[in-house]
């Protein structure tokens, strides 16, 4: 027996803490079955070796986010920890001495400054219109022979844009080092997105720092160890500091949400080997310039690289740095400050060239045979000056030529380079990230595919599942799945790479279960639910995007239900499947804010201006009940179950505003429902008894307001959409003698379908559960496995390698839609696909009670997979052998296990390696 896994802020090894009461984790290795932990001892030291804290030996089984309650900590500090454990046999273990640093636990800590270039010269004109500033003119017009007024607007003047593409900034400084260091951190962040070398030498791998964040409220610092790149006497260190998401364009806004001027902001700590301390920090001393070979760098519109200008490394200390600038300091840091708690982007996956292609047009077209996140990396070799420019897109038209599919602005996904003196150059920018399978290449000659390898970027999540069966299209989408969610973890989760990149709460409202079984998501989702707090509107409201894009998403949106209710059901995710009990109550709060709101959104009644007019939608009838229209959602606006395939517009593709307004009354009710339930629930589990009495009793009004108002006697609802059923029942809508008649109409409904998908972002999560629970599993398999559009293997036949945002975004004759070929929502199949196909379910919290329970009528011969759970592995396989099914597998100690048999019965397992055999 051993103890693996340690980790500290479900982090292994951190060097950037700044909470109070670090978590610690750890898991138990068992060689033999039924092994449990009895009680647990955690001692953590300081670097003298000076006891911080003994846990004392308790008599537990938790071993899942154990708060440190010792001495207080101290910034900048390094503190080591052990734990030992016994078992229900006796047995003892110990772990190895493991470590987490400290960051600042305040500002007293810095003594960095800000520092920034002189602005660049801004366009002016007449000189009434200057750099970023929209412009408006009136004019006069005759149309169709009458005098017209109209007002022209924009931010483009004869062709020149007002709000400039600058070049990065590089910035520079040069110390002295009296001694060998034995222990060098780097503090770091920026007004920007920033690269950090020193003395030659990358500080890290990672990339897109310091991610995105509402930076007037949240701006993320990283540290860095740097131990390996002191050196005694001369050291310099360079940054170069591009726009990111504080200058440059987001989504389909404009840019310069957060600042004009990019900044640094930089500490590093040296400590010699007698103790004595050397801080450099940014401030007096610093040089600057924007001559260097970035000249844009732009999330959405590319990186122009010119290697031409490339005039050495300015982070090694002979560099002449004489034509550089003096930079200006600014401010000392303010308290938006904050240690990076969460994993950092990277590169995970190098994808080489699968081919390249001449398209019907002549255009040369690099095939990666993967849809993904990030950028390539592409060897040169062409004459100085040549200029090339590599476009992504995700798909090829009908006809097999480069297509982009988004038009507007900050659409382009176009990098360019401009050839050096070298012979052979690499290519590989570092400022931006695109979605994109296939890159259109412009200049050059003589291209070999060994010239191209696509790098896929995502936030560094641990990965913590697998899946696959005997159908090779489920496995297909599984592999699906995974690639829009490593694709859409980019420092924050957002609903594509291409064109928004935005932190969409509802499609994480729709997919947090799957994500938490293909990984571990827990310190990445804790992140964003602090911008999500820190962003929620003084009315209660959750933005509908988070980070807010300030020019982009009108706060009306705010307030959806299906949207904000992210706030309560992330955090319980996080509770149930991780055992991270914290995120209940560090969001309660902002739960509960939530809650008010959606009430008082309920109770207000709908004016006649705002009354849904489409004849096809079932309002509640005025003169019925008033009393039930004060706990039905009935006024404003809410996305209800968006994107139904059968609800789409003059051009026959999906139309989700019309899917909202259709659904927004049952969809926005049977959530308010769940909502209060969902809250009472968490309130029980805080303590906070009042709440919960309060909110059960409201749960119980909404829905016999919904009954009453919405479903007839016989179990039809007014509006017969699949997801209005599903959700009916999901939420348990009505009484239950009506939930078989609903179910009875669901079926009869998805028959009539041709067994094809017509559900929205809402229900799609729960059509196939709703099937099984109710005994239609035959219909519910029909669903799954269709190809038929709109379904999920129609995708598979069309050769897609992530998960579409429309289900017809390649209509059956090829011609292809306006929207995102990455987006992971409707790939919340991956949870029914562990827990129904798999048979994997966690019957307790976070697995420290699993149920193992296939469906074994599946029409599938076997499935296999794995889980690394908070206490370690559970691996599991099933396979049919005539009447008989075999069932192996191994299950973590500090664990237990029951296997459903086919004849439903409940075989005990224990934990450690089983195999069962059974008859179907």
């Amino acid at each position: 027996m051993n103890i693996q896994n340690v980790t500290c802020e479900f982090t292994h090894h951190p060097i950037s803490l700044d909470c109070w009461h670090p978590r610690i984790s750890w898991e138990i290795e068992a060689q033999e079955n039924n092994i449990f932990q009895a009680s647990y001892q955690i001692i953590v030291r300081d670097e003298s070796g000076n006891l911080m804290w003994d846990s004392g030996v308790r008599n537990s089984s938790d071993s899942t986010g154990i708060p440190y309650e010792g001495t207080e900590l101290k910034s900048a500090s390094v503190y080591t920890y052990k734990i030992s454990v016994r078992t229900n046999t006796g047995e003892t273990a110990e772990s190895g001495e493991h470590a987490f640093e400290t960051a600042f636990f305040d500002l007293s800590g810095w003594k960095a400054r800000w520092i920034e270039p002189d602005p660049l010269p801004q366009l002016s004109v007449n000189p009434l219109l200057t750099a970023r500033q929209e412009w408006e003119t009136s004019l006069a017009a005759m149309m169709r022979g009458e005098p017209v007024e109209m007002k022209l607007e924009g931010d483009i003047l004869d062709g020149l844009p007002l709000e400039p593409y600058d070049p990065a900034v590089r910035l520079r400084h040069t110390f002295v080092s009296a001694s060998p260091a034995v222990k060098a951190r780097l503090y770091v962040t920026a007004h920007g997105m920033y690269e950090v070398k020193i003395n030659g030498k990358p500080v890290t791998d990672s990339l897109l720092n310091p991610g995105f964040t509402t930076y007037d409220k949240r701006l993320k610092y990283q540290v860095y160890n740097v131990d390996s790149l002191i050196c005694p006497g001369q050291n310099a260190i360079a940054a170069t500091v591009a726009d990111g998401w504080y200058k440059g364009k987001i989504a389909i806004g404009r840019g310069c949400e957060y600042g004009e001027v990019p900044g640094l902001l930089l500490q590093l700590e040296l400590t010699g080997p007698d103790g004595t301390q050397q801080i450099v920090t940014s401030g007096e001393g610093w040089k600057y310039s924007f001559d260097g070979p970035v000249r844009t760098a732009d999330l959405f519109l590319g990186e122009v690289f010119d290697a031409r200008m490339d005039d050495g490394d300015p982070s090694l200390s002979g560099y002449d740095d004489s034509a550089w600038k003096t930079a200006q300091v600014k401010s000392s840091p303010d308290k938006t400050l904050e240690a990076q708690a969460s994993p950092l982007a990277r590169v995970f996956k190098e994808v080489p060239a699968r081919e390249i292609l001449t398209a019907p047009n002549g255009d040369t077209i690099i095939d990666f045979g993967q849809n993904l996140a990030g950028v390539i990396r592409v060897q040169v070799h062409e004459p100085t000056g040549t200029e090339i420019t590599f476009e992504h897109g995700e798909q090829l038209d009908k006809d097999g030529n480069y297509f982009y599919c988004f038009s507007g602005t900050n659409k382009e996904q176009k990098d360019t380079y401009i050839c050096g003196e070298a012979e052979y150059e690499t290519f590989e920018p570092h400022f931006t990230y695109h979605g994109f399978r296939y890159v259109r290449v412009t200049g050059g000659t003589d291209w070999k595919k060994e010239d191209f390898t696509a790098l896929a970027v995502s936030t560094d999540n641990e990965v913590t599942g697998t899946f696959c069966c005997s159908n090779e299209q489920i496995n297909q989408l599984q592999s699906n799945i995974y690639w829009s969610q490593r694709s859409n973890n980019i420092t924050i989760p957002t609903d594509c790479p291409t064109r928004e990149k935005a932190g969409w709460t509802g499609d994480v409202f729709v997919y947090g279960a799957t994500a938490l079984f293909n990984q571990d998501m827990t310190a990445f989702y804790e992140d964003w639910l602090k911008s999500i707090r820190a962003e929620q509107m003084e009315n209660g409201h959750i933005l509908g995007t988070v980070p807010q894009i300030k020019n982009y998403v009108q706060q009306a949106y705010a307030g959806s239900l299906g949207w904000g209710d992210v706030i309560m059901t992330l955090p319980i995710q996080l509770y149930e499947l991780r055992g991270n009990k914290d995120a209940l109550a560090a969001n309660y709060e902002a739960m509960g804010k939530w809650m008010e709101a959606m009430v008082q959104a309920a109770d207000e009644l709908p004016m006649p201006s705002n009354t849904i007019s489409a004849p096809t939608v079932d309002t509640p009838a005025a003169g019925r009940s008033l009393e039930n229209q004060h706990y039905l959602i009935n006024s404003g606006f809410h996305f209800g179950d968006w994107i139904i395939p059968s609800v789409v517009n003059e051009q026959g593709f999906t139309d989700g505003p019309a899917s909202a307004f259709l659904t927004m009354n049952y969809v926005g009710s049977s959530l308010l429902a769940a909502d209060a339930d969902m809250y009472a629930e968490i309130s029980e589990l805080l303590g906070h008894k009042k709440n919960a009495k309060k909110y059960r009793a409201y749960a119980a009004r909404v829905r016999q307001a919904f009954e009453e108002e919405y479903v007839s006697p016989d179990g039809r609802l007014g509006q017969e959409m699949q997801g209005n059923y599903i959700l009916a029942l999901k939420h348990h809508m009505v009484s239950a003698e009506k939930e078989p008649l609903l179910a009875a109409r669901l079926d009869e409904l998805v028959a009539a379908n041709r067994f094809r998908l017509d559900t929205g972002f809402m229900s799609t999560p729960h059509l196939l559960d709703i099937l099984c629970e109710y005994g239609y599993q035959d219909t519910a398999w029909k669903v799954l496995l269709q190809t038929e559009c709109p379904s999920w293997l129609y995708e598979i036949r069309q050769g897609a390698t992530t998960i579409w945002e429309n289900w017809d975004a390649v209509r059956p004759d090829g011609e292809l839609a306006g929207c995102s070929f990455n987006h992971y929502a409707f790939g919340c199949v991956g949870d029914f696909l562990y827990r129904r196909v798999l048979g994997l379910q966690n019957a307790g919290i976070a697995y420290d009670r699993i149920l193992i329970s296939p469906e074994y009528g599946c029409p599938f011969e076997w499935a296999e997979g794995s889980y690394h759970c908070p206490h370690g592995t559970i691996k599991l396989k099933w396979e049919k052998d005539g009447d008989k099914v075999l069932v192996t597998g191994s299950i973590p100690a500090n664990t237990s296990a029951g296997l459903k048999l086919p004849d439903g019965t409940l075989k005990e397992l224990g934990n450690g390696k089983f195999k069962v055999a059974a008859p179907l």
